[in-house]
């Protein structure tokens, strides 16, 4: 028996519903000018630079926290504290990166290899103009735990360390105004240190290494490659925005772009973007969803809209202190939740011609704007880099 197995690639790199028209640009033939991004209320700003960094011996995390204490008494999270000894530093910021050239780091890593709690402080002063604006910290990779403090207040934690996590500190920075960012990490391996990589109970103080071992903590899934290991990203949106792909610590899964009827021979297919939105405001909003799809060369090679609605969300004031559940250590705890916040979705769709899809000798990449209107005013622009591509498998069973 033989099987026909489908599989659509989409490689993605970062309501009511009414038929979609699709607006081509300009035939191939005629020079096109380059696309230029829609203004919009939404900034991304690039954290990388200006990190003051640490090293603290051991863990668990409350105890190495206690080494790093002034004379003072002052902790490393606290604004007025004294990091002016501590090295500068950029991130991505892998701090045995010139150990591993040493070696293979076998087993949970060779004893030349750093293995510990580490702590960053970065000094941020966000525009007055984004008062009243959402504000999420992304963090691209981290290895293994998050502690993250803002101006002194512990914000959440995050104590998984193999997928991106986002903060919202919305209520804790101050534009205008200098803010202290903190971040304790560690890249503690679990041979050998069991009882130092363990997670927080529910209830616990954060960093309590009272509950069970880190999952996915040991050489042979998660290299013990330590510290601020990604990038890093400040988000401001306005209080109707689409949302970002960071289900720890937002509870949000961001934009789905995918391809749907391949025509490969005719390279046609239909472009599907289906946006998660959140409506943070105190009424449903009617908006538009339109969609800008630009060519490598920079031009517009394809361009759709979408009305819908998205109502206000009911748990507007929702945060996330970690992403434990409460029953996570009860006898009979309820099966996992894996739903996201209150959100509405606008799906855009149209068909293409003349694509150009993904291969191996041909790696080609659209960039997409998906771009949020409410009537003429733009709420929000979210940027994807994708390439398409649909490849069949003939299975034999031996049937």
């Amino acid at each position: 028996m033989r099987k026909i197995i489908s599989a659509v690639m989409a490689l993605v790199m970062l309501a009511t519903v009414l038929p979609a028209i699709p607006v081509f640009a300009e035939e191939s033939g005629a020079e096109k000018p380059a696309y230029s991004q829609p203004e919009s209320p939404s900034v991304t700003y690039n954290m990388n630079v200006d990190w003051k960094f640490t090293k603290a011996s051991g863990g668990p995390y409350l105890a190495a926290a206690s080494e790093s204490v002034e004379k003072d008494g002052k902790r490393f999270y606290e604004v007025d504290y004294d990091d002016s000894e501590w090295e500068d530093v950029s991130v991505p910021h892998p701090i045995n990166a010139e150990d591993t050239f040493d070696g293979n780091a076998y087993d949970s890593g060779e004893a030349s290899l750093y293995r510990g709690f580490m702590f960053y402080r970065k000094h941020v002063i966000i525009p007055a103009s984004d008062e009243g604006k959402k504000m999420f910290l992304e963090f691209e990779a981290v290895r293994q735990s998050v502690y993250l403090y803002v101006n002194g207040e512990i914000v959440g934690f995050y104590e998984a360390g193999v997928a991106p996590i986002g903060f919202d500190i919305t209520d804790y920075v101050k534009p205008g105004e200098d803010n202290v960012i903190a971040v304790a990490t560690d890249n503690l391996a679990s041979r050998g240190n069991n009882n130092d990589t363990r997670e927080t109970k529910p209830g616990s103080e954060p960093g309590a290494a009272d509950g069970y071992g880190y999952q996915w903590n040991t050489q042979d899934f998660n290299e013990v490659q330590g510290g601020i290991t990604g990038n890093v990203n400040l988000y401001a949106k306005g209080k109707i925005y689409q949302t970002l792909p960071l289900y720890n610590n937002l509870k949000t899964t961001g934009n789905y772009i995918y391809g749907s009827d391949f025509d490969i021979d005719n390279a046609s297919a239909t472009i599907n973007v289906k946006a998660e939105i959140r409506n943070e405001t105190d009424a449903d909003a009617d908006l538009t969803l339109q969609v800008d799809v630009v060519a490598m060369d920079g031009t517009l090679a394809y361009s759709f809209k979408q009305d819908g609605t998205a109502e206000k969300a009911s748990d507007a004031d929702a945060h996330f202190m970690n992403m434990i559940p409460a029953d996570a250590y009860d006898e009979n705890p309820a099966d996992t939740d894996i739903s996201t916040v209150d959100v509405s979705y606008i799906t855009a769709s149209a068909k293409a011609e003349n694509m150009r899809f993904w291969s191996d000798k041909d790696p080609y990449l659209y960039t997409f704007n998906s771009i949020l209107k409410k009537g003429d005013e733009v709420n929000d622009v979210q940027e994807t880099v994708t390439g398409f591509r649909k490849k069949e498998y003939e299975i034999n069973n031996g049937g």
